[in-house]
């Protein structure tokens, strides 16, 4: 197992931490997938992937044993990350927390390096935190509902958005 690789992303060269280690194990076909296939996968979205994170905090579900392994969320950006990531600081009860913001390809592919397999961004924009710009239905059918069944809710939501004078981004 290589202990490191060395990506270009953007400008920036990033060494990726043992990218053979495996973060999705094998299921019924077989594919386990690594942190280095992450890494790939990560750049190559990110055209795509950045539009929706870029200047939005970011609370971060990292999964460093894979997914099978304990997870946790992070909020705090800890002093180890480089200083060219982003951070915005944000005002909590009691004090305040400092978020990551993947404004870049780099801060992408480095977050996959942090096994970092879900990115939550906020509905709202760094420096405007009290004021979401964007809504998420979050609709999660039930194990074994058909097509039909659970397509009428997200038709509702979005007709009910339209009617309140909500516009989709296109």
């Amino acid at each position: 197992m290589a202990d490191t690789r060395t990506v270009r992303a953007g400008r920036r060269s990033l060494t990726v931490h043992r990218p053979d280690k495996v973060l999705f194990p094998a299921d019924g076909n077989g594919k386990e997938y690594t942190k280095g296939d992450l890494v790939a996968y990560y750049r190559a979205v990110a055209p795509f992937m950045v539009l929706h994170l870029r200047g939005r905090p970011l609370m971060l579900e990292r999964h460093p044993d894979g997914i099978d392994g304990p997870l946790f969320m992070q909020k705090n950006v800890p002093e180890h990350y480089p200083e060219w990531i982003k951070r915005v600081e944000v005002a909590k009860e009691g004090g305040t927390v400092t978020h990551l913001v993947c404004d870049d390809t780099a801060t992408l592919v480095y977050l996959a390096d942090q096994a970092c397999i879900t990115p939550h961004r906020w509905l709202s924009r760094a420096g405007r935190e009290h004021r979401p710009d964007r809504l998420v239905f979050d609709l999660d059918p039930s194990t074994g509902t058909t097509s039909p069944a659970y397509a009428k809710p997200p038709c509702s939501c979005g007709s009910c958005s339209m009617n309140c004078g909500c516009r989709p981004r296109r």
